[in-house]
């Protein structure tokens, strides 16, 4: 993503990956927080269901998911995107992915980081072109197939 806007935005200014070092540094780190804590969160809670023996989320992979939803929470409370900025970028895109997907699941009980993880990801997913086909088909796609396994291991 960071290498298509820097080619694609030419002379213009892109919020979605700011110039500011500062801003960029911390669009960078929400960047690959999503991909080495945040997903790694919610797939070590529900790749074990989907891909394997387990029929129910460890109680420890649970409370570690929960842990990080705190650290996402307070990322995107009092109405700031996800790198604390007041403009969207590259990392809300990467945290709606995740976000699309940990709802779909319908595994995990968020109400104790809504409204604000709500409004944010609504706020979000305006800011995303063709949001239901560039990512909310895939997501909801995870989630049945999450959900068929779980009904699948109950019947077993």
């Amino acid at each position: 993503m960071c290498y298509l806007v820097n080619k694609y935005s030419g002379d213009k200014k892109s919020e979605l990956y700011p110039e500011s070092p500062v801003e960029r540094a911390r669009v960078d780190q929400r960047m690959y927080f999503d991909m080495g804590t945040f997903y790694k969160a919610f797939g070590e809670c529900a790749y074990p269901i989907m891909m394997g023996p387990a029929s129910e989320i460890a109680a420890d992979k649970l409370e570690r998911f929960y842990e990080v939803m705190g650290w996402v929470h307070d990322y995107v409370k009092d109405g700031k995107f996800a790198a604390g900025t007041g403009n969207f970028t590259l990392a809300d895109i990467c945290f709606v992915s995740t976000v699309s997907t940990i709802m779909a699941t319908e595994a995990f009980d968020l109400s104790k980081f809504n409204p604000e993880l709500n409004d944010w990801f609504e706020k979000c997913k305006a800011h995303i072109p063709n949001y239901e086909k560039a990512n909310g088909e895939g997501a909801d796609a995870v989630g049945v197939w999450y959900k068929g396994q779980v009904a699948a291991k109950k019947t077993a």
